[in-house]
């Protein structure tokens, strides 16, 4: 009986958790739509005042700029220029990111529907607990009763830090991979020095392309990192300013133009992704640490729900 009634109370428990994170979660994300949405008409307007067909931009890269610009001298290109470039990459980042969104609101409206009866079944586990603490013959006491409720409150919290730990660590990932791309459009670029020609900047500007997918996958996983903190913000306390991790994409569509198109760098753009894996990365370590320190809560917790079963005896 004990073992059943805890196991239930450890999943209604991360259900009644669940619940309240997609409700959140769907709260924030319905506004970042609205928010993206709102970026993609200031750029879609900037585009259209430009003369420029946003119907055809869907697909734009990075080697469609370098087509583009082709046969010019790069550096004639003139700010008002250079901020066109970027107001294209930042456009098509845009709409991929509304479409990321919209799939992340259908996926949580999902979700949402499994745990809709969570309340109800805790208020059965309620009813089933008085009538265990008022019965002669059973065990059960209010102390091991609080006891496995703070047990149930701790799985639920590790839970959260597992969560925002694996979104961590697949965005640092995403970082490492763009930071590979970017060595390797380096490589190219010192190539190109020693007289590489149109092929060896063909392939770089495509490496480009890859840096450019791995970073719109990075900030994804950046904006769902960002949520995972929030929901584990009872607990998780850190210096750290994660709001600059969201706008990470638009930084990097600016300096790529800047820094590459018009001045032949990549330093930059490699430092700058640098940057944000390391903030990720720290950040990550810490969380790492509060889990662990919850894991020794909950083995203390076991102890000493082993002395009340053992003085029961």
């Amino acid at each position: 009986m004990f073992t059943d009634l805890n196991t239930r109370l450890i999943k209604v428990k991360d259900d009644i958790r669940k619940k309240a994170k997609y409700k959140d979660h769907l709260e924030r994300l319905n506004a970042n739509l609205y928010q993206g949405e709102m970026k993609k008409d200031k750029l879609e307007q900037q585009l259209i005042k430009k003369k420029e067909d946003v119907t055809r931009l869907e697909n734009f890269s990075l080697t469609n700029i370098f087509f583009t610009i082709i046969g010019k001298k790069l550096e004639k290109l003139d700010n008002e220029q250079q901020e066109l470039l970027a107001a294209k990459l930042k456009y098509t980042e845009a709409l991929e990111t509304i479409e990321d969104i919209e799939g992340e609101i259908n996926q949580f409206h999902e979700k949402l529907l499994l745990v809709a009866n969570a309340e109800n079944e805790y208020e059965e586990i309620l009813k089933e607990k008085e009538r265990l603490i008022h019965d002669n013959h059973s065990f059960w006491s209010e102390t091991l009763y609080a006891l496995t409720d703070k047990e149930a409150d701790i799985y639920a919290s590790l839970t959260e830090y597992d969560e925002a730990i694996s979104v961590g660590k697949q965005a640092v990932q995403s970082l490492k991979e763009a930071l590979d791309s970017l060595t390797s459009a380096q490589n190219w670029s010192t190539f190109d020095m020693f007289g590489g020609g149109i092929i060896s900047t063909s392939v770089k500007h495509n490496r480009f392309d890859a840096a450019k997918s791995h970073i719109h996958h990075a900030q994804s996983l950046l904006r769902q990192f960002q949520e995972e903190l929030l929901d584990i913000d009872k607990h998780f306390h850190s210096n750290f300013e994660t709001g600059e991790l969201l706008t990470f994409a638009d930084y990097f569509f600016d300096g790529i133009i800047a820094d590459w198109i018009v001045h032949g760098k990549i330093n930059d753009c490699f430092q700058q992704t640098e940057k944000a894996k390391s903030y990720v990365s720290k950040i990550l370590q810490q969380i790492i640490g509060q889990k662990n320190d919850l894991e020794t809560d909950l083995i203390n917790i076991h102890a000493e729900r082993i002395k009340i079963f053992e003085s029961s005896k």
